[in-house]
């Protein structure tokens, strides 16, 4: 038997968003109160809203869309870096991800690696929510480049960004997104995951996309079917 954990936010309607970018909106324009046969909602809503995938083609001019992304990549092997004692607005460094295949073998090519900085907590929280836009931790350009020596092709965190708040060179977006590496962003629990599960996410397919939203959801195996 395996469990099925859903890493995704729900869009809502104000819903943290990057500063700058369209809120999103969801809006009834059929409805049964109105007197309709059917219900419909228009939306509008930016590419990297929501949990979302950011394609190459984000920070890499001429870079790969989010529709031209093979299929394969979408499913891949999970490994979950525990970082909850990273200070806010801090990078974390190679040193953490060394220790994680220390204890749980090396990274592989093609894996997806997620960062559970515990961020995700403040997401929904009517009295803390204007924190999640706020001071988060994130990946050093340094750790990014272990990743793509190790031949990750996914790499995320429960951020706003995968790199830290108030950054302006966007070290991890530059190196990640430079060879090729899918951006994942306000993941949500991530902390309700083992060191090695499977991951699915699903991004909508937006012709010449800069990044979507996805339905993400971890499946944990148990301990005779790990991957």
């Amino acid at each position: 038997m395996a469990n099925l954990i859903d890493l995704t936010h729900s869009l809502t309607n104000g819903m943290p968003v990057w500063p700058g970018h369209p809120v999103f909106e969801q809006r009834a324009v059929a409805s049964f109160a109105a007197g309709d046969i059917a219900c419909n909602h228009s939306l509008h809503l930016s590419e990297h809203c929501g949990t979302h995938f950011d394609a190459p083609l984000h920070f890499v001019p001429g870079g790969q869309a989010i529709d031209a992304v093979p299929l394969e990549r979408f499913f891949c092997r999970l490994a979950v870096v525990a970082a909850t004692d990273t200070p806010p607005g801090s990078e974390l460094g190679p040193d953490r991800l060394l220790a994680w295949e220390v204890r749980n073998g090396a990274f592989r090519p093609g894996d997806a690696v997620m960062f559970h900085f515990g961020w995700d907590r403040f997401w929904g929280d009517p009295e803390r929510g204007e924190r999640f836009i706020a001071d988060w931790p994130g990946l050093s350009g340094a750790a990014a480049e272990l990743l793509v020596e190790r031949g990750v092709l996914v790499a995320g965190s429960d951020c706003m960004s995968i790199d830290r708040y108030a950054c302006t060179d966007f070290p991890a977006h530059r190196v990640l997104l430079g060879a090729g590496v899918l951006i994942g962003e306000n993941f949500a629990n991530l902390g309700c995951l083992p060191p090695i599960c499977e991951l699915t996410a699903l991004p909508l397919r937006i012709a010449n996309g800069s990044g979507a939203p996805l339905r993400a959801v971890a499946r944990i195996r148990g301990m005779d079917q790990q991957p």
